[in-house]
């Protein structure tokens, strides 16, 4: 039965990582393109916020509803929804019709279809994975999303030089339907139905009642947010930094991303040989990531550059698996649902206002000096959550 499901779970997978790779490639194009249109940080970054926004408002009602529902019929549905949203995206950059406006209203909605889909994937991995293989199964979906970071911008860059930015935005339709094809191949094993009942806001209570009983998972809430605001943020701005701070065009900006998520990788097949979480490791790679930030801020030197993007992508991954995989063996069944959806809008939620930040104080100063306070005020919050754990 353990074989079994996690056979399963690596199917699941094998989808995600054709989806995420096309999906890191439109972000890129996307992200490329309202810098061509308004060669501004900060509508660069009111952008790139405008999808995950919407997760501090409608990610906990799609958590609770994850609860509710059949996994696989939901997230088939989902896919679609962003299948046609990123098709119309496409067309209309084809014809020269999209504005900095435009993407603002696509980028909302793709935003509001993915709180949606972030806890019911999720809830997903408890449902096939048995607990005993759950930091494992953890580790290798955060593998694949940085193994994919790392190719999708770095084939985004290329072929934006090679063949325009429009025919990379059609990839991330391609891969949704993708993953919607295999998600539903699993249609058969995976047959979850309503676990809990009640008001959608009295899931919710119960959800943070059940988060503030717990000191871990209350740690890891904290500090998801406080490296999601100045870690996360500062890697979805990579492309910002190769043209602004390193003077790079398109393609130096994939491999900025790239670098990152070729930290990550090393670091999530770290975390998936582990038996178990080694103690304070977030902490302790949160304080790094944000060191890797400053010394970024501080030189023009390409590799120091490449190697502090690296260290970055390393902490984030490492913080994000720590994080996750100690929620999800603390929280009763039931709950997956609504505390996940909770914790992605934490997640999505402060990396969205981490981008506004970077990009009204870049506006008022420069994205060096915005980085380089950032990463100070990120290294003693870090700090004072280590304290407050009590050990």
């Amino acid at each position: 039965m353990v074989k079994t499901g996690f056979a399963l779970y690596l199917r699941y997978c094998a989808g995600n990582s054709v989806a995420l790779t096309c999906i890191w490639m439109q972000r890129v194009a996307v992200l490329w393109l309202v810098w061509e249109l308004s060669e501004s940080t900060f509508w660069s970054s009111v952008v790139l916020a405008a999808q995950l926004v919407p997760t501090v408002i409608v990610g906990p009602l799609f958590g609770a509803v994850a609860d509710r529902v059949r996994i696989i019929p939901a997230m088939v549905k989902v896919q679609l929804v962003l299948a046609v949203l990123t098709t119309l995206l496409f067309v209309l950059a084809l014809a020269n019709l999209v504005t900095v406006g435009t993407l603002i209203i696509f980028e909302c909605l793709i935003g509001i279809t993915v709180s949606a889909h972030q806890p019911l994937r999720m809830a997903l991995v408890p449902a096939l994975v048995p607990k005993i293989l759950m930091p494992r199964a953890i580790a290798l979906d955060s593998m694949v999303f940085n193994l994919t970071r790392m190719i999708g911008p770095a084939l985004a860059g290329l072929l934006i030089v090679m063949v325009g930015i429009s025919p990379v935005l059609l990839l991330g339709a391609i891969g949704n339907l993708v993953l919607a094809l295999v998600i539903w191949s699993l249609r058969n094993d995976v047959a979850k139905r309503a676990t809990s009942s009640g008001s959608f806001l009295t899931q919710l209570r119960d959800g943070w009642a059940v988060i503030c009983d717990s000191r871990p998972v209350t740690t890891a809430f904290l500090l998801t947010g406080v490296f999601g605001f100045g870690g996360r943020a500062a890697v979805d701005l990579f492309p910002l930094f190769a043209a602004t701070s390193f003077g790079r065009e398109a393609d130096g900006a994939g491999l900025l991303l790239s670098a990152a998520g070729l930290g990550a990788v090393c670091a999530a097949a770290f975390m998936a040989l582990q038996k178990e979480l080694p103690k304070h490791i977030a902490e302790y790679l949160g304080v790094a990531g944000f060191a890797a930030l400053w010394l970024m801020s501080q030189t023009e030197n390409w590799l120091l550059g490449l190697a502090c993007a690296a260290t970055l992508g390393c902490a984030a991954s490492i913080v994000g698996v720590a994080n996750q995989s100690k929620i999800q063996l603390s929280i009763p069944d039931g709950f997956h649902g609504r505390i996940m959806g909770l914790w992605v809008m934490v997640g999505l939620g402060s990396t969205a206002l981490g981008t506004i930040a970077y990009g009204v104080i870049s506006d008022l100063t420069n994205l060096r000096e915005a980085s380089a306070l950032i990463s100070i005020v990120g290294i003693l919050s870090v700090g004072a959550i280590l304290l407050r754990s009590g050990e």
